[in-house]
């Protein structure tokens, strides 16, 4: 039986079912883990000003933000890789000529350059949190991680073209809205930086995930295990498959590699 050290854990999808928040089997799972000296680590697509809800319902101490671009350790930043202002500069020319709004989200807020579209107010509808009009030199004075895209599918295409240094997520299949963080980094990053501050080993850590920015993670470490409601492509990268978020697969998991 392998010396597990750390708990990686997405959030939505994983310890968040859609919807909803951290259920209370998850959060003693969590408990019981820290009780073992089992560190337990939050990796997610996420801003850190959209998780702290999460954040504080866990109780976790070490966080891997925008898909790992920003990581945080016991309240400080130990590791971030910005978007560069001369890829910035060609996502607003171009986001400008096609009339799609943008979101830019530095490490402590977000702002939007089109409040009133209809997307971005699809975007935001089932959220407690609202952006604020960008200025129009925001994106040159702020440090960007990641950006919402607000457009449909097929004009997603325009852009993967153009700036192949950026990676174009959809929220979900329909959405008008996707992340857009860089080709080079991804939650597996972040998570080889945190590892090595916490001098533990990828083969000593377990990750759960259920989206397609998680292939990386669950590949990175010793045990990987993915969501039952995850994609086949996720699940082929995977260890282990384990139940829904529903169904608190991140606890089924856990008691089914004895760490609980």
């Amino acid at each position: 039986m392998m010396n597990y050290k750390v708990v990686i854990l997405d959030i939505d999808g994983t310890i968040v079912p859609h919807g909803k928040t951290v259920s209370p089997a998850t959060k003693d799972a969590i408990l019981r883990l820290k009780d073992k000296n089992i560190k337990v680590v939050i990796a997610t697509g996420r801003a850190p000003y959209f998780s702290n809800s999460v954040v504080e319902e866990t109780g976790v101490e070490s966080m891997v933000f925008f898909n790992g671009s920003y990581v945080y350790h016991e309240g400080k930043e130990i590791y971030q890789s910005a978007i560069d202002k001369s890829i910035l500069k060609r996502v607003h020319q171009l986001s400008g000529d096609y009339q799609h709004p943008l979101t830019f989200l530095s490490g402590s807020g977000f702002t939007a350059t089109d409040l009133s579209h209809p997307f971005v107010v699809e975007a935001y509808s089932h959220d407690p949190w609202k952006p604020v009009l960008a200025s129009p030199r925001y994106w040159m004075d702020q440090d960007i991680y990641q950006l919402f895209l607000h457009c449909n599918l097929e004009e997603e295409i325009h852009y993967k073209a153009k700036i192949p240094e950026l990676d174009f997520r959809r929220w979900s299949s329909g959405a008008r809205t996707c992340d857009v963080n860089l080709t080079n980094s991804n939650k597996s990053v972040g998570i080889t930086k945190l590892l090595e501050k916490l001098g533990i080993a990828p083969d000593e850590a377990v990750a759960f995930g259920d989206g397609i920015n998680d292939i990386e993670m669950l590949s990175l470490v010793g045990m990987g295990v993915a969501m039952g409601a995850a994609s086949d492509e996720l699940k082929q990268a995977a260890n282990m498959v384990t139940l829904s978020a529903e169904e608190d697969g991140v606890v089924y998991g856990l008691a089914k590699l004895g760490l609980i």
